[in-house]
C-alpha cells in the first residue's frame, strides 16, 4: 500500500512539473509578441528622426560679393605731353657788396618781403663819410679858385691856358666828390627787386668783400618752369598753349600755366628745346626749387564718357569694366581714347548713366552675382529668392 501511494505522488509531481514548464513558455512568448509593437515603435521614431535630419533647413540662396557702384559721366578730359623740372623765379637775384667793410646792421630775415630800394644790409661807413666829407671840402676850394680865375680870366689878367687848367682842376674835384659820395651810398646794400628774401648769409660783425655774397631775393609771384622738349614734339607746341602743373610736395593740388616762349635753338648735345612755362595766378603755394610735372595740352575733348581709372581692370593688357545688371557683374570690353592720371575717355563699351563697379571689381569674374553698396557704405539689399512650398 506503501508501495502504492509513493508511486502516484512521483506521477503528480511530474505532471505538476510539466505543467508549469507549458505555462511559462506561453508567458515568454505573450512577452515578445508585446515586446515586438514597442521595438517597431521605436525603430519607426528612429527613421523618422534620421530623416528629420537628413532633410533640415532649406539651403539659404547663395548671397552676391559687395561692390560699389558709380554712374558713368561725361566730362572733359585732355591729351597732354607729360615732362618733369623744378620751379624756379624768373626774378632772383644775388645780392654782393659793392665796397668792403664791416656789417653794422641787418635789417632782414629769410622770408621776408622787401621792396626794390629797401636797405637789407649796412656796413661800417664811418671813413666813407670822412672821404666824402674830405672830397666835398676839396671841391669848395676848386669851386672858389675857378671863380676868382674865372672873374681875371674876363679882365685878360690870365690866359686861356691857366683858366682851362683851373676849370679841369674844378672838374677833378667834382668827380671825386661824386665818387666819395657814391662809396658812401654803397655802404647801405640795397635790394634791387621786390620779392622774398630767401637765404641770408652774413650776420652783424662779419667782415664782407664785394666778392662775398649777403642774401637772395626772389619774386615769388612771377614763377617759372623750364622744360626740354624733343624735336619731333615741339612742332605741336605754341606760345601761349595751356599747361597744368602737379607737384608731390602738394599732393592733389593743381596750377594753371601756360607756354611764354620756346628757345628757337635746338641744344646739340640732347637734341631738345627749351620751352619756359609761367605759372598763371601763383598765389605763393608753389615755391621756386619745388619739383612738378608739367602737363602740355595737346588736344581736348569737351563731353566725353569717362570712367575712373582705378574702375578699369586688365586681361592680357585689354581694358574692361564691370557693369552692375542688376544682382550680375557683367564684364565690359572698352576702346578708349585720351587719359590723364585719375580718369579715361572711354569712346565704347559704357555710356552714360551705366552703373560701373569702382570698388570690388578685383577677382570678380563675369556674371558673378553681386550686391551694390550705397554712397554711405550700406549694402543694399538683395531680393530674395522665393521657394515654393508644397
Amino acid at each position: 500500500m506503501e508501495m502504492r501511494w509513493m508511486g502516484w505522488l512521483a506521477r503528480g509531481v511530474g505532471i505538476a512539473l510539466c505543467v508549469a514548464w507549458f505555462a511559462g513558455c506561453g508567458k515568454k512568448e505573450e512577452a515578445k509578441a508585446q515586446v515586438k509593437p514597442s521595438a517597431q515603435a521605436d525603430t519607426s521614431k528612429a527613421d523618422t528622426s534620421k530623416v528629420k535630419k537628413a532633410s533640415g533647413p532649406a539651403k539659404k540662396p547663395e548671397e552676391g560679393v559687395p561692390v560699389k557702384v558709380e554712374p558713368v559721366k561725361t566730362g572733359m578730359i585732355s591729351s597732354y605731353l607729360l615732362y618733369s623740372s623744378t620751379v624756379e623765379s624768373e626774378e632772383s637775384v644775388d645780392v654782393y657788396p659793392q665796397v668792403a667793410g664791416l656789417v653794422k646792421e641787418v635789417n632782414v630775415e629769410e622770408g621776408q618781403f622787401v621792396n626794390a630800394g629797401d636797405t637789407l644790409i649796412r656796413l661800417e661807413d664811418d671813413e666813407a663819410k670822412l672821404a666824402a666829407a674830405d672830397a666835398e671840402v676839396r671841391f669848395r676850394k676848386q669851386e672858389g679858385d675857378f671863380n676868382r680865375t674865372e672873374e681875371m680870366h674876363g679882365r685878360k689878367i690870365i690866359s686861356n691856358q691857366d683858366f682851362e687848367a683851373k676849370r679841369y682842376d674844378l672838374r677833378q674835384a667834382e668827380i671825386a666828390w661824386e665818387r666819395a659820395k657814391l662809396a658812401l651810398s654803397h655802404t647801405a646794400v640795397k635790394s634791387p627787386i621786390a620779392g622774398v628774401v630767401a637765404d641770408r648769409m652774413v650776420k652783424l660783425g662779419d667782415r664782407v668783400a664785394p666778392s662775398a655774397k649777403l642774401c637772395s631775393v626772389v619774386n615769388l609771384s612771377n614763377l617759372i618752369v623750364k622744360v626740354f622738349v624733343p624735336g619731333r614734339e615741339v612742332q605741336s607746341l605754341a606760345a601761349g598753349q595751356s599747361v597744368m602743373l602737379t607737384s608731390d610736395f602738394l599732393p592733389g593740388a593743381k596750377f594753371r600755366g601756360q607756354i611764354k616762349r620756346i628757345s628757337p635753338v635746338v641744344d646739340p648735345s640732347s637734341g631738345t628745346f627749351k620751352v619756359t612755362v609761367g605759372v598763371v595766378g601763383s598765389d605763393g603755394t608753389l615755391k621756386p626749387g619745388m619739383f612738378v610735372n608739367a602737363h602740355i595740352v595737346t588736344a581736348t575733348h569737351e563731353d566725353a564718357v569717362i570712367v575712373p581709372k582705378s574702375a578699369v581692370v586688365y586681361d592680357d593688357g585689354l581694358p574692361y569694366v564691370f557693369v552692375a545688371r542688376d544682382t550680375t557683374a557683367e564684364r565690359v570690353r572698352l576702346d578708349v581714347g585720351f587719359a590723364d592720371g585719375e580718369k579715361m575717355e572711354v569712346r565704347a563699351g559704357v555710356k552714360r548713366g551705366d552703373q560701373i563697379v569702382v570698388v570690388g571689381q578685383n577677382g570678380l569674374k563675369d556674371k558673378a552675382r553681386i550686391r551694390a553698396v550705397k554712397g554711405d557704405g550700406l549694402l543694399i539689399p538683395a531680393k530674395p529668392d522665393t521657394v515654393k512650398k508644397s
